[in-house]
């Protein structure tokens, strides 16, 4: 995986996130297979920290709407 496919994944996730209304269900799977392309491939030089961060928490975005704006 390139670094330009990471941010691209990235942003379609983050453009379901602020559809209205969120399809959350998309929004999991999304998170779930780029975690595993991770795992499957060369990952590109970034802050694996603050994306996986994301990637895991769809779920607590999805209940807290405070913490999704943060």
């Amino acid at each position: 995986m390139t670094l330009e496919e990471l941010r691209s994944d990235l942003r379609e996730i983050l453009a379901k996130e602020e559809a209205s209304p969120i399809d959350w269900v998309s929004v999991d799977r999304m998170c779930l297979e780029l975690i595993g392309k991770l795992a499957r491939g060369k990952e590109p030089p970034y802050p694996h920290d603050v994306v996986y961060h994301y990637l895991d928490d769809a779920d607590i975005r999805r209940k807290d709407d405070v913490y999704g704006l943060t």
